[in-house]
């Protein structure tokens, strides 16, 4: 039988855990990168309150580091260099250990399960590192160390822009520092203040469970968990006459047909259909 676990449902089971000012054991040793990442996840895991089930293997052949399957057992994977890369860079052990909690953050999340990744995926590990990091000890700028200091060495296109990441790993770190003075329950409901966006289309791509709004302001937004829009993209105009407008998410541009379908076209002269943009009737 298979158990996945929701980032919501994992910020509710870490509220009650105690903050902690724990860090990594500074010890008069060398640097060894294999020690910080397998102390890394050994600690982040304990602050889940989760059996520690995870292989944490050196790779040399990825570029930084990575959650996958196999076997059926669950494994993260680190490139040594990177890491040691991190340390020099940053001079704090926290860095390595945001990058292995976003990791992790995949695992915990289901995300590893279909192979695949998307923007909002992405940003839902962000904020587990940023909430697990709280938990750990760590300052705000300890959570934002890595992807502020060689941030462009850990994007990809399947990254949201840079902006983006750092605001959901602060949100998530806020949102633990939230959680440790509140009780899970209340008898007494918070009105918010909200005000309402207006909404132009609705828009969803083919392997991504997500789901894309664009705006009266023509920004591209997706929801976390709690409810928050974040913008990751733009709509903008089309010099193609065979397209309405274009959907602008980092390098990406897809083209958006006047029947809503989202089309790829490749360096190749390939065109295929990614998706689909509805209309959202006010």
């Amino acid at each position: 039988m298979k158990y996945t676990l929701s980032i919501s449902a994992l910020l509710i089971l870490f509220s009650g855990f105690v903050h902690a000012q724990d860090s990594l054991s500074t010890e008069a040793y060398e640097f060894e990168p294999d020690k910080v990442a397998k102390e890394a996840v050994s600690k982040i895991v304990q602050y889940t309150g989760l059996a520690p089930n995870f292989i944490v293997v050196s790779d040399k052949n990825i570029t930084t580091a990575i959650a996958y399957l196999k076997n059926n057992k669950r494994y993260i994977a680190y490139n040594p260099k990177f890491i040691e890369k991190l340390n020099n860079k940053t001079a704090t052990n926290w860095a390595a250990v945001s990058v292995l909690a976003h990791e992790i953050g995949h695992h915990l999340s289901g995300h590893t399960l279909p192979k695949n990744s998307s923007p909002g995926n992405e940003l839902l590990a962000d904020k587990f590192s940023g909430f697990i990091l709280y938990q750990m000890g760590a300052t705000l700028n300890d959570a934002k160390a890595a992807l502020g200091a060689i941030g462009h060495e850990m994007d990809t296109t399947k990254h949201p822009p840079k902006t983006s990441r750092l605001f959901a790993i602060q949100e998530g770190w806020e949102e633990a520092k939230r959680l440790r003075k509140i009780n899970a329950y209340s008898s007494s409901k918070n009105p918010t203040n909200d005000s309402l966006t207006q909404f132009v289309y609705q828009c969803t791509f083919k392997g991504d469970n997500n789901i894309y709004f664009v705006d009266e302001k023509d920004n591209v937004i997706w929801y976390d968990n709690y409810g928050k829009p974040i913008i990751i993209g733009l709509k903008k105009k089309s010099t193609n006459n065979k397209y309405n407008w274009i959907y602008n998410y980092l390098d990406n541009f897809y083209g958006v047909d006047h029947k809503g379908k989202i089309w790829k076209e490749t360096t190749y002269g390939s065109v295929f259909i990614v998706g689909e943009a509805k209309l959202i009737k006010k």
